[in-house]
């Protein structure tokens, strides 16, 4: 997959992330993997339409989806993950997703974001027809796999 459509993804993590709270990001190993993701217990997916179909999707433990969710309510213990909870992470990506899908169609690559969907079962998740790259993110301390799958045209 070419950079010019994995760069808005990773600019838009590292600018949405601290705009809600988060102090520390850096990003991971990165790598290309073939079609579906093996969730790691929370994945938020956000289709996208258009010139490109596909997804991205983030992946993270309930730990790390329990702490976004959070920074997102301002701090408020979460000790379990409720409909708040899920909307507040579901709410955080769509955010990410969307800063990339404008950053992609001011380049003329015309992208339609999906509302994101909350997976909270150990599944496989299909997240394009062939290859993706998945990147993982460090959100203070928390990991979070970014999986870009676009099947561009």
């Amino acid at each position: 997959m070419d950079a010019k459509f994995i760069n808005p993804f990773l600019i838009a993590f590292t600018g949405v992330m601290p705009q809600v709270g988060f102090v520390n990001i850096v990003r991971g190993k990165i790598c290309s993997k073939e079609q579906f993701v093996d969730s790691l217990g929370v994945s938020v997916q956000v289709g996208v339409k258009s010139q490109s179909d596909g997804n991205i999707v983030f992946n993270m433990s309930e730990q790390t989806a329990k702490k976004i969710s959070s920074v997102m309510m301002m701090g408020t213990v979460i000790n379990t993950i409720d409909d708040m909870a899920k909307s507040a992470v579901c709410e955080l990506f769509n955010m990410v997703v969307s800063h990339a899908s404008t950053s992609l169609n001011k380049e003329g690559f015309m992208v339609k974001v999906n509302p994101p969907v909350f997976l909270q079962e150990n599944t496989k998740i299909q997240v394009c027809n062939s290859t993706y790259i998945a990147i993982e993110m460090i959100v203070d301390n928390c990991p979070v796999e970014m999986s870009i799958g676009l099947n561009a045209g």
